[in-house]
């Protein structure tokens, strides 16, 4: 059994019987949520860039914690709260976009990882014809204060995904594999 080593409102802190210490979120399960929309012939992809929590990795190439990663728009699912619902609560937030059910056009379900129990749920949302909204991003936290929305080109994406220096979240990579098959009829 765990014992539990620090509470808060949004994550709880245990140490297993042998050792291991590891984090619970309060919200297990999230989604990640990749925007796009049609520009002429091809498609743009509007980015948020975030930071990440420190990792071993940011010692090893002198990252700061103001660095900022690309990824998809995300959130953590509320209780009784459907993916549908956090996603669009999350664009609205993160984006500005008021989205409908509508502008969702597909999604997946990942495993975030062995270690943990969390599902996330990939959407693709065009928001070609959806309004923006302008307003404070974010929910107030210093982490959302220091993200920001950038769009970027089909190309310049691409080579987010395949440049191995680069650092993004696994969650990029499935919804664009997501948008691939969906959109495009890739894969």
């Amino acid at each position: 059994m765990a014992k539990r080593l620090y509470k808060s409102k949004w994550i709880d802190l245990y140490e297993s019987d042998r050792g291991f210490i590891f984090a619970q979120r309060r919200s297990v399960n999230s989604t990640a949520t990749l925007l796009y929309a049609k520009d002429g012939s091809d498609y743009k992809f509007l980015l948020r860039y975030q930071p990440l929590p420190e990792l071993k990795i940011k010692k090893m190439v002198n990252l700061k914690w103001t660095t900022l990663y690309p990824c998809c728009v995300t959130g953590s699912l509320e209780t009784n709260e459907t993916p549908e619902q956090n996603v669009i609560k999350e664009v609205y937030e993160e984006a500005n976009y008021l989205i409908k059910k509508k502008d969702i056009k597909a999604f997946n379900i990942a495993v975030s990882t062995t270690q943990m129990n969390e599902a996330v749920f990939n959407f693709i949302v065009d928001i070609t014809n959806a309004k923006q909204i302008k307003k404070q991003q974010g929910d107030g936290s210093l982490f959302e204060n220091i993200s920001q929305n950038r769009w970027a080109t089909h190309k310049v994406l691409k080579q987010i995904l395949l440049d191995s220096k680069n650092i993004y979240l696994s969650s990029l990579a499935s919804a664009y594999l997501l948008f691939q098959k969906q959109i495009l009829n890739k894969v």
